[in-house]
């Protein structure tokens, strides 16, 4: 009668999430880069100022993505791996790995867009933000300071580590989110 009362569930020390974290991860950065090559394409890119609205659809895909690949990899983790229990840390922290991988893989497709596949991208988005600035009434001397701020981060670099910065802080607030909603502890015995 004893092994009634003990839990069948894995000690979630003895379980790695990495692997989940890779997966969603890269599901995540995948679609990042399909997306990221439909706006090219369709000359749609959303990092332009001259986009319109179309950036929002962009913005609301990419959200969708992002709360899916968290919100899938806790669930898989819970309750595939680990008995139908998750703790919060641990929904924090694949959560926010996962944004890690992403981060990483479209920082790296960054490199490579911003070097090999649009060389022209920085001139471009520079150019956009100068007619943008112009349009909101600066002065040449105002457009000509911002744009040498501006020069500082839009260099490929500068541009991939704040992608993966920006991506860890953006997978952190969601794995909060959903570690709240999706926690469920372990019953003590």
């Amino acid at each position: 009668m004893d092994n009634l009362n003990q839990s069948t569930a894995p000690d979630p020390a003895n379980v790695p999430y990495r692997p989940l974290a890779v997966r969603y991860g890269g599901i995540w950065g995948g679609a990042s880069i399909l997306m990221t090559l439909v706006a090219y394409l369709t000359n749609t890119d959303p990092s332009l100022p001259t986009t319109g609205s179309i950036k929002y659809v962009y913005s609301l895909v990419g959200l969708g993505v992002a709360i899916w690949a968290i919100t899938t990899a806790i669930k898989t983790d819970r309750d595939q791996q680990l008995g139908g229990y998750i703790g919060f840390g641990r929904c924090v922290g694949l959560g926010t790995l996962t944004g890690l991988v992403a981060g990483v893989i479209g920082a790296v497709f960054s490199l490579l867009y911003m070097t090999v596949i649009n060389p022209g991208f920085k001139e471009q988005m520079l150019s956009a933000m100068q007619e943008e600035w112009a349009r909101q009434g600066m002065s040449e001397e105002q457009i000509e300071m911002a744009a040498n701020m501006s020069g500082m981060f839009t260099n490929p670099v500068s541009m991939a580590v704040m992608q993966v910065v920006v991506g860890v802080i953006f997978a952190l607030i969601i794995s909060l989110i959903a570690g709240a909603v999706m926690k469920r502890e372990r019953p003590i015995v």
